[in-house]
């Protein structure tokens, strides 16, 4: 595993999550820290763990500092994931994963909205369906589960993408699609989970404009990869969810979510356009 985190509201949550559950797999815990030192003593015999000291920076460039100290101290592994300083874990994950670590196939799995089993993002998906990028609604960082054999084949997360980043968001779908493209497949499984803190809550004390200008960078990023890897069939849905998000939040009188979504219609269509007249922002040499 690999994750970072600038500050310490919920990395040790995280850490504790994993240390307090994990049975039956070893794992290795990589955490690069940014601006924001921390340690943790482990006396559980399962869990490794790597404290990496930065500066601030964006997630996928932490990210692939993770991985290239992975490469350097040629560290071998089953499967890599990368959850968020906010995820957690219970005892269910590590129980079942074995399962897993017998096949030869990448997974996707459901995160849930923390303490209950409310989809955190995507839909109801049947065990062992095969994840292509249309299913992109389904994908996160945090929910691949990789043949870690895949990455250290030089793929890396790109550094435009993700918080903190150029674009601030697809980070994951952009990996996706690079290992789906050397021919890898991903089969979902419902058998194994996370968690993560409900995004009505995340919002809930941010201001209007803050809000604007981070769905905009979210926005942003998926249409990077629209128009990299020539996903225009995306573009209707991607139009069109921010007003069934508006409707469903103006429902639920949570006027400032519904809103920040009405008027995401109208800055993704300027993110369409800028993309389609500047192929120098997603084409690379």
């Amino acid at each position: 595993m690999a994750t970072t985190h600038q500050d310490d509201l919920n990395v040790f949550k995280l850490i504790d999550s994993i240390d307090s559950n994990i049975e039956n797999i070893e794992v290795l815990l990589v955490v690069v820290s940014q601006e924001c030192e921390i340690n943790y003593i482990s006396k559980n015999p399962l869990l490794s763990m790597v404290f990496i000291q930065e500066n601030k920076m964006g997630l996928s460039k932490a990210r692939n500092i993770a991985l290239k100290y992975l490469l350097e101290y040629n560290i071998s592994a089953e499967y890599i994931m990368f959850p968020d300083d906010d995820s957690s874990f219970d005892e269910n994950f590590f129980l079942n994963f074995p399962t897993v670590l017998n096949t030869n196939k990448c997974y996707i799995t459901p995160i849930y909205n923390e303490g209950s089993k409310d989809l955190y993002f995507g839909k109801q998906t049947p065990n062992n369906n095969i994840i292509i990028p249309s299913d992109h609604q389904l994908i996160g960082s945090p929910n691949q589960i990789i043949l870690y054999d895949k990455l250290k084949t030089q793929i890396f997360f790109n550094e435009k993408l993700g918080v903190g980043a150029l674009y601030g968001s697809s980070e994951d779908m952009d990996l996706f699609i690079k290992i789906f493209n050397q021919g890898e497949e991903f089969v979902f499984t419902n058998d194994i989970y996370s968690y993560h803190p409900k995004k009505v809550a995340a919002y809930k004390n941010t201001e209007f404009k803050k809000i604007i200008k981070r769905f905009e960078s979210y926005s942003s990023g998926f249409a990077y990869v629209i128009f990299k890897y020539r996903l225009f069939s995306f573009i209707p849905e991607y139009l069109i969810r921010t007003f069934g998000a508006f409707i469903v939040f103006l429902l639920k009188f949570q006027f400032k979510l519904a809103f920040a979504y009405f008027f995401q219609f109208f800055i993704r269509i300027k993110i369409l356009l800028t993309f389609l007249f500047n192929r120098h922002l997603y084409e690379t040499n």
